[in-house]
């Protein structure tokens, strides 16, 4: 089983979305991005911003290089293997969806482990 979330990092340079995984991550999807988003100087910049998402995303997660991670390509498509919405983000402009809807963004301070 596990409690499966996705982070999708769409932009226009990359030819396919980048899927972001976390098999016991429930909603430090959410977490992880609203804290990367408010910090980030990275808007714009799909590589490092993809990077800091991931680093986050696994932060949260205790990840110790092993396992419960992964990065892939592609679209999450119908959440079959998910437990929590995936949120959604493009990296060049730093819109965010979360369970269809625009995520709340006006978070200004990283809130920690969910």
């Amino acid at each position: 089983m596990g409690n499966r979330s996705y982070i999708q990092v769409d932009s226009e340079r990359f030819e396919l979305p980048i899927v972001l995984y976390g098999h016991w991550s429930g909603e430090d999807n959410v977490v992880a991005v609203q804290n990367v988003l408010a910090r980030t100087t990275r808007v714009g910049d799909p590589s490092y911003l993809t990077a800091q998402l991931f680093y986050e995303f696994a932060r949260l997660g205790n990840y110790d290089g092993e396992l419960s991670f992964g990065i892939d390509t592609g679209e999450v498509g119908t959440e079959a293997w998910t437990d929590a919405p995936t949120v959604y983000v493009n990296a060049d402009t730093g819109e965010t969806k979360y369970n269809g809807e625009p995520m709340d963004l006006y978070q200004t301070e990283p809130i920690g482990h969910a």
